[in-house]
């Protein structure tokens, strides 16, 4: 005999009914995603980048490239290849399905494979293999950027490396017969002079390095390629901190949010702009960003000992890092001073007992204690006094008259360094590359103050015009507030193991980053070098907070999908600009101008 179905029943089904059809428009929304987003990185990675190659062939003349008559055969085969790229772009767009299809049996293919060798090789090296195939386009964003380094440092030529300084290494040959000072100096850079002897009042790490590449290249490393290794470095260590940051919170994010925020990573101002051997690449960069390399290696390796069991390896490694970054560049003791103050009150926070806590703290913090006594010991070898860098008797400033360092440090300079640091305009011109850096202001901005005599200004361009897309630092910085007087409002302790790993990077990034860049506001001199003491820092803190403002906005559409499109627009903004005024100081524009005036 036939049952009516009870009220449970109906409402069974109907649940069953409403869950089907969910499931079905997720099926068709998650069909349509990804074929709207391939579309679309069709358009931006070949349509559009062919259009403009194409477009730059055929107006090379009116652009300034080319100043000649005619077409020569380079000229012609970049037309070429704009012509091919679009056309490459017009027909994966037409044939969108079709592609897809091949591919996907291709990929079917691969991972069969790739599932076999999983099984065979060890754990770490199957993570690695399962990493490579998640974030498999990093590879071709870091070669990408690479070469573009190797193409300024080599003023376009690529071939030809031409150092104008090799300090370091003449440094390093005087380690090797017993002596501190420089057996050769040159007019318009700054030395130590002392009792007849000139110095670097940089650190020695960079020489020390050298040591160990002596046998390979003896001598031949110049600071220039010292730049160009650190920078290379940096970026890299940027990568995998992204990279980790990404995987752990934000792996449900459209990857290209990713992809593009690691390729302004490598591409930001002031990177590419001292990757000059002009009138940059010498001991100052080197200096700089070999601090930077080794800051930004330790937060990594502090960073994998966050919300797992540290391994004192870890924080050793952490530790002599940022032990050479100050061995390296003396005024990053400020943001390392901080970065280790995090990651102690992060171990006294933990309930590990009280033995494994000290244990933990002395792995820490002892290489930095023996890198600062081996410094100072390096300083009163060479001036008398552990405190004593050198910088008191430098000779081409107006500190050699006998002033002292606190006199370079004054609160007076900060307006007119905050101006200057985010806000110098560059130059537009009508040639190639349109955007030229011009040099900041040594005068007062503001009548009612007055800078003293020794304040000076060199060539730069405020962060803001070359570099916009900083702007989203103030994202993470804001809810650490938040968080911070959140829970002390609400009576909620705040501890520092409460704090997962991507506040804490927030956290220790905001420090070292206002650390470094409260010095340089104080410092008696500007210079876009400058910037990169605090970049770094700068342009994660920036990627972070671009990650978090979308995840915010991603339940509250279309909010998330103008801001992935404000983010888009100020790194394709920040990359263009920064590049173009890189290339406006750099021979390497002529090397381009050769390019296209090419005759047969």
């Amino acid at each position: 005999m036939f049952n009516a179905p009870s009220q449970e029943q109906h409402c069974r089904a109907g649940v069953d009914a409403a869950c089907a059809w969910r499931q079905r428009c997720c099926l068709s929304r998650v069909d349509i995603i990804p074929k709207v987003t391939r579309r679309l990185w069709v358009l931006f990675a070949f349509v559009i980048p062919g259009l403009a190659i194409a477009a730059t062939a055929i107006l090379a003349g009116q652009l300034g490239l080319d100043p000649s008559i005619g077409w020569g055969s380079r000229r012609i085969a970049l037309a070429i290849v704009g012509a091919c790229t679009t056309l490459f772009g017009a027909l994966y767009w037409r044939y969108t399905d079709a592609t897809l299809k091949m591919l996907s049996r291709v990929k079917s293919s691969i991972e069969t494979y790739a599932i076999g060798l999983h099984i065979s090789l060890p754990q770490g090296a199957a993570d690695l293999l399962g990493s490579f195939r998640k974030y498999w386009l990093v590879f071709p964003i870091l070669i990408l950027v690479i070469f573009i380094y190797i193409w300024l440092a080599s003023s376009g030529t690529v071939t030809t490396w031409v150092s104008p300084t090799h300090y370091y290494a003449d440094l390093a040959r005087g380690f090797l017969r017993g002596h501190f000072y420089l057996r050769t100096h040159e007019p318009g850079t700054d030395y130590s002079y002392y009792r007849g002897r000139y110095y670097l009042y940089f650190g020695p790490v960079p020489a020390l390095l050298l040591l160990l590449v002596h046998p390979m290249a003896p001598w031949r490393v110049g600071d220039l390629q010292l730049v160009f290794a650190f920078v290379t470095g940096t970026f890299v260590v940027q990568c995998l901190l992204a990279l980790l940051i990404w995987d752990h919170f934000l792996g449900k994010l459209p990857k290209y949010l990713l992809w593009s925020s690691i390729l302004l990573t490598g591409l930001a101002s002031p990177t590419t702009f001292i990757l000059n051997n002009h009138i940059g690449g010498r001991v100052y960069e080197a200096a700089i960003s070999g601090g930077q390399f080794f800051l930004m290696s330790g937060m990594l390796a502090a960073a994998t000992t966050v919300g797992r069991p540290r391994s004192h390896w870890r924080l050793l490694l952490a530790g002599t890092l940022w032990s050479l970054a100050i061995g390296t560049r003396i005024n990053l003791a400020l943001p390392i001073g901080f970065m280790v103050l995090v990651v102690s009150s992060r171990i006294l926070a933990s309930t590990h007992p009280l033995s494994r806590k000290i244990g933990e703290l002395g792995f820490l913090s002892l290489p930095v204690a023996v890198g600062l006594a081996c410094l100072g010991w390096y300083n009163w070898a060479r001036f008398g006094s552990t405190l004593e860098t050198g910088f008191s008797y430098q000779t081409d400033t107006a500190l050699a008259t006998g002033r002292q360092f606190f006199d370079a440090i004054r609160p007076v300079f900060i307006l007119q360094n905050l101006w200057s640091y985010l806000l110098t305009p560059f130059d537009i011109g009508a040639q190639f590359p349109w955007l030229f850096a011009k040099s900041a202001s040594a005068t007062a901005i503001f009548g009612w103050y007055s800078l003293p005599e020794l304040y000076g200004a060199q060539t730069l361009t405020g962060l803001l015009c070359t570099v916009p897309f900083v702007m989203f630092a103030m994202i993470p910085l804001a809810r650490l507030v938040n968080r911070t007087f959140g829970r002390k409002a609400a009576g909620i302790p705040l501890h520092n193991h409460e704090l997962h790993l991507l506040d804490w990077t927030a956290l220790t990034l905001s420090g070292a980053w206002l650390a470094a860049f409260g010095f340089l506001l104080t410092y008696y001199w500007v210079a876009e070098r400058f910037l990169e003491d605090v970049m770094p820092s700068w342009i994660m803190l920036s990627v972070i907070g671009f990650w978090q403002g979308y995840s915010y906005l991603s339940h509250r559409p279309p909010w998330e999908k103008w801001f992935a499109v404000l983010g888009i627009v100020l790194a394709a903004t920040s990359i263009v600009a920064s590049t173009l005024v890189a290339i406006s100081v750099n021979e390497a524009r002529f090397a381009l101008i050769h390019l296209f005036s090419f005759r047969p």
